[in-house]
């Protein structure tokens, strides 16, 4: 099937599949709207990747209609995000418009919409794509935070080890800040898993991870409602592989590669925070 842009506004499809269909349109001089439909998910994902590559790569005022699509996935996130970054770097801009709101609460929720702005409207997101959207000089200078709640399972370890590759794509770290990131995660994740103990009638199953995204550091933050548990202190972590002094062969590896690990009690939770240079 060929692929080809419409003009004008008149639709012409470049590629149709089992789950997801991908048409894009010229809605205003220059400025091309891709419209999905369908479920964005690997499968999704794999039907239209070639194509949405393609115009990521050639287009610098592009429009993302998710008004039809009915779920995203984390793959679909990652290929909408790469597309946005393929956009920027010929500094372009790129915008989502009319997202469902089940969508719209995932682009939410994994901060994808501090990365690529959402609109409603349509004559709204052709003016953000042409005119560039927010200045950098008008946009507050505030971190940008991402959170997520996993299981105090190795299979939330799992899931950490994924958030990374999310938070890679949309933070554009580099591979030592990433590989830092990664390893201080999962390292102190596995910790509680391995160490940490319920109490009886809180919620010690779950790990809430925040992360604060700054221009210069990350700072990590895992809190949890297992018993007081200061990971810090030697006697925890393999204290018998001593290697930093202080919490024994897992602390020391997070001190190389983080800075200002700190643990604090905070009512009924346990709460280690680091900071990562980026």
């Amino acid at each position: 099937m060929s692929h080809a842009t419409g003009s004008g506004g008149r639709m012409t499809p470049v590629g149709v599949g089992p789950r997801l269909l991908i048409d894009t349109e010229e809605v205003a001089p220059g400025v091309t709207k891709v419209n999905l439909r369908g479920r964005l998910d690997a499968n999704g994902v794999q039907t239209i990747s070639t194509t949405f590559d393609r115009v990521a790569r050639t287009q610098v005022q592009l429009i993302v209609d998710l008004s039809r699509v009915s779920f995203i996935a984390s793959t679909g996130l990652r290929t909408l995000i790469s597309a946005a970054r393929a956009v920027a770097s010929r500094e372009g801009h790129m915008v989502f418009l009319g997202p469902e709101p089940s969508v719209e609460s995932v682009l939410i929720t994994s901060g994808t919409d501090a990365v690529v702005p959402i609109y409603q409207d349509l004559v709204e997101a052709i003016c953000a794509v042409s005119m560039g959207g927010v200045d950098d000089d008008d946009r507050p200078a505030t971190s940008l935070p991402f959170s997520l709640q996993i299981d105090r399972s190795m299979r939330g370890v799992a899931r950490a080890g994924a958030w990374v590759d999310e938070l890679a794509i949309l933070l554009n770290l580099s591979h030592r800040t990433e590989y830092a990131l990664r390893l201080c995660l999962e390292e102190a994740v596995t910790n509680l898993v391995t160490h940490a103990r319920p109490v009886p009638g809180l919620d010690a199953e779950k790990v809430g991870l925040r992360l604060i995204a700054e221009p210069g550091q990350l700072c990590l933050t895992l809190q949890d409602q297992c018993e007081e548990y200061n990971p810090l202190q030697s006697g925890y972590v393999g204290a018998a592989q001593d290697v930093s002094g202080e919490g024994g062969l897992g602390i020391g590896l997070l001190r190389q590669h983080a800075r200002d690990v700190t643990w604090s009690r905070v009512g009924p939770a346990n709460r280690l925070t680091l900071t990562i240079p980026r």
